[in-house]
Order: C-alpha cells, then sequence, then structure tokens
C-alpha cells in the first residue's frame, strides 16, 4: 500500500510531490547497514581480544617471567649494594675502635699482680736477666718467672717458706729461730724474714723487700726491676714501674698510664681512653670518639669495675719457690682481634722482635701456650686457644725461630686472674689478664 502525498497548488492543479514510504524505507536500510557493521567490528574485536592465539598467550607468558627475572635481578643488586655499603660503613667505623676491642668499649684498668719472691739459681738468674733485658722494652710483651709444682707449671705460688720445725736450727746456710706458734726469723746469705705469730711479717731476699700485715695490707719493693706496691686493707693502692702507673682508688675510680695508652676511670659508667691517634669519652652510656679531625658518638659497651689490688700473702712458714722457667707473656689485644686467632699486622711485629731475641740467645725450645677467659663454653675456648697458640707457632717457624716449638691451648683452665669478683659479678679486668699467648722457656 503506497501514500503519496498531493500538493494542491494556486492554481487549484494538484501536485504529487514524494513516495514517502519508498524514501523512508532507503533511509532505514543505510541506518541498519551502517549499525550492523559497527556493533559486528565490535564484537569481533571483543572475541578476538578474548580468544587469542595459543602463540600469542606464550609469548605474553615469557615477557611477564622475563620482568620478574629482572625485577629479582635488580632486587640482588639492590641488596648486594646495601651489603657492600654496611661492609664500608664497618670498615669506616673500625678505626675508631681500639685494636683489640669492640666499637665503644675501651680496656679495664688491669689487674695488679702481686709477684712472688722466687729463688734463682746463678744459670736461671742469668736466662732470665738475658730475656728481660732484650724483650721487655717491646709493647704488649712482659717477661715472668715460671715457678713448678711436681712437674707442672703454676701461676700462683706462696712467699718464702722454711721446712724447719726445730726451735732453733743453724746450718752452713744459715740459721732459722721456728715458735710453736709458727712466728721465727730467718737468716741466710740471701734472705731475711721475720714472720709474725698473725702471719704478718718481713722478707728480704734478692733486692725485693716485702712488708705485710696479716689483713694483706703493706708494700712490696723491687730495686731491682723498679716495681713498687703499696696495697691498703680495703685493696685500693698504687702500683708504679719504669714504664707503667696504676692508682686504685675504689671500684669505679681508678687511673692507668702506660707505654701505649692511658686510661681515667672517674666514677660509675664515667671514664676516659687516650693513645697517639684515638680520644675516648665514656658518659651515661654513650661513647664519643675521636681520631684526628673527625669525631662519633656511639654506644658505649658497659665499664668494667675497677680491679682492686689482691692481698699479700701472709709469712706462714719460709720455703722457696721452684723457678722451672720463663713466660714472655704477650698481650692478646695486640696479637689478635676481638675473638679472632688470625695474626694483626701489629702482633707480627712483635713476634718477629721476640723470634730475633730468642734465636739470638739461643734458646734450645720453647712451648707456646694459648689461654682464654671464661666467657663462651669450654670447647669453644679450647679451639679457640689451640687455634691462637699455632698461628703465633707458624708465624715464628716462618720467621726462622731456630728453638724447637711446640704449641697447646689450656681453654680457660690456666688463669692468672679470677673471672669472677668474689660476690659472682663479671670481671673484666681479670679476664683481660687470661687472654694471653705465652712462651714458655724451660731453665733447668
Amino acid at each position: 500500500m503506497k501514500f503519496i502525498v498531493k500538493k494542491k497548488t494556486i492554481s487549484g492543479k494538484i501536485v504529487v510531490t514524494k513516495d514517502l514510504k519508498g524514501e523512508v524505507m532507503k533511509k532505514l536500510i543505510i541506518v541498519l547497514l551502517i549499525l550492523s557493521l559497527v556493533i559486528t567490528g565490535c564484537s569481533s574485536k571483543e572475541v578476538s581480544d578474548d580468544k587469542k592465539e595459543p602463540t600469542e598467550v606464550k609469548e605474553e607468558v615469557k615477557d611477564e617471567e622475563k620482568d620478574k627475572v629482572v625485577e629479582e635481578e635488580k632486587d640482588k643488586e639492590e641488596e648486594k649494594d646495601v651489603e657492600e655499603d654496611k661492609d664500608v660503613k664497618e670498615e669506616d667505623m673500625s678505626k675508631f675502635c681500639v685494636p683489640g676491642y669492640q666499637l665503644g668499649e675501651i680496656p679495664a684498668i688491669p689487674v695488679i699482680e702481686v709477684p712472688t719472691i722466687p729463688s734463682y739459681s746463678e744459670e736461671q738468674k742469668k736466662v732470665l736477666d738475658s730475656v728481660k733485658e732484650k724483650i721487655e722494652s717491646i709493647p704488649g710483651v712482659t717477661v715472668k718467672e715460671a715457678t713448678c709444682e711436681n712437674g707442672e707449671m703454676v701461676y700462683v705460688s706462696g712467699f718464702l717458706v722454711s721446712d724447719e720445725d726445730s726451735s732453733v736450727t743453724t746450718t752452713e746456710e744459715g740459721s732459722s729461730v721456728v715458735n710453736e706458734d709458727g712466728s721465727g726469723v730467718l737468716n741466710t746469705d740471701d734472705v731475711t724474714a721475720v714472720v709474725n705469730e698473725d702471719g704478718g711479717g718481713v722478707v728480704n731476699k734478692d733486692g725485693v723487700s716485702v712488708v705485710v700485715a696479716p689483713d694483706g695490707s703493706g708494700t712490696i719493693s723491687d730495686d731491682e726491676n723498679g716495681i713498687t706496691i703499696v696495697r691498703s686493707p680495703d685493696g685500693t693502692g698504687t702500683y708504679e714501674s719504669n714504664d707503667v702507673s696504676i692508682t686504685i682508688s675504689g671500684e669505679y675510680s681508678g687511673v692507668y698510664t702506660g707505654s701505649n695508652y692511658s686510661l681515667i676511670y672517674s666514677e660509675k659508667g664515667k671514664a676516659q681512653y687516650s693513645d697517639d691517634d684515638l680520644s675516648i669519652m665514656i658518659s651515661d652510656g654513650k661513647a664519643m670518639i675521636t681520631k684526628g679531625e673527625d669525631t662519633i658518638t656511639v654506644d658505649a659497651k658497659p665499664l668494667a669495675k675497677v680491679p682492686l689490688i689482691g692481698k699479700i700473702p701472709t709469712l706462714e712458714k719460709l720455703e722457696r719457690d721452684n723457678v722451672c722457667g720463663i713466660r714472655i707473656v704477650f698481650d692478646d689485644s695486640i696479637l689478635f682481634d676481638f675473638d679472632k686467632f688470625d695474626l694483626r699486622p701489629e702482633g707480627k711485629e712483635v713476634i718477629k722482635k721476640v723470634v730475633g731475641i730468642v734465636s739470638e740467645l739461643n734458646i734450645e725450645s720453647i712451648e707456646v701456650h694459648g689461654h682464654t677467659d671464661s666467657m663462651a663454653s669450654d670447647e669453644y675456648n679450647m679451639e679457640l686457644s689451640n687455634n691462637r697458640a699455632n698461628s703465633v707457632k707458624e708465624y715464628a717457624m716462618e720467621m726462622g725461630i731456630t728453638s724447637s716449638v711446640t704449641a697447646k691451648g689450656f681453654g680457660e683452665t690456666k688463669p692468672v686472674a679470677p673471672n669472677k669478683n668474689s660476690d659472682g659479678s663479671d670481671n673484666p679486668a681479670g679476664r683481660q689478664a687470661n687472654r694471653r699467648v705465652e712462651f714458655f722457656i724451660p731453665v733447668k
């Protein structure tokens, strides 16, 4: 059915203008075709996006894996850079450490060892004097006599005592008077001793003079070695030698002055350390460290108590100590860094000098003894002491030592000072003295 529009003109004529249905239908068909093409194109794209070829999917997975690997490598590089920065920082901070100690840690005031009064044969004295004269000028090395009991070397021994039980004895060597209460008098060519009932008294032998009271106070003067010790009843006092001065004023107060460094412990938690390169001031848990123009502040390690002077032994009897050799004692902070057994450059120089001297003196045999304090387990300390003794032995042999050399570690079993105080608290000064390596030179 067709709709035809007819238009009537002014003149009255009727004119047919258009066939509207045909025209509209054409336009509708064109619009529908265009919409159909647009919709088809969009759906095709969605299908192609949703249903990609397997090869394309694999390529995308590979790209994602590559990106992941790249990210992981980047993370590893960043971690490595952080570790390297940390290592560099630690290396830079090491210049602020006292050799052999951790950052923010300083040495304790050294323990004052109350000496024994040993007897010497002429040969023993000759060898000991030769070693002392040549070696004691080396920093970090001391020479001491070694005493033995029942064939074993011991580190603590008493004063002169006598075997005489009779009231009066006179021999070619001298005379003695011994009372029932243990008091008495001994006179020989090289010894004068007056022993009181309470154990106090006076002993003079080989240039050493001892005045002791029953409470352990007194004075020891060794003119030959330039040593003087004065002890009060409470353990305070002084020690003076040719190159060391120590004043003990209390358990948190003392002064040490040596050839390498000085210490001032002023009160609990406060102390100062100084040497040619470093200055350290500790207060309220912080350590201000200055080296040259650089200054840093770090957490301080806890300060040790100042070790009081041990009691001077009372003179209950009179006998002669049995000297069996010489101990050349190396300070472990000179030889090794903290908890290590590889030798420091300074330690190698010290051993090299000592090796040259003992070779010059034609010492036949040397035993290298390693010792530790009581920190850590027995097994660990034994292993560390063995490793340190062997490190010294191997380097001495590398330096051409002419003596026969053996090495042995004793761990914590041979202390020269208590590792703990009488109240059970830690004794850093005692532990510091116990950490050592020794050359033991037997002398018959």
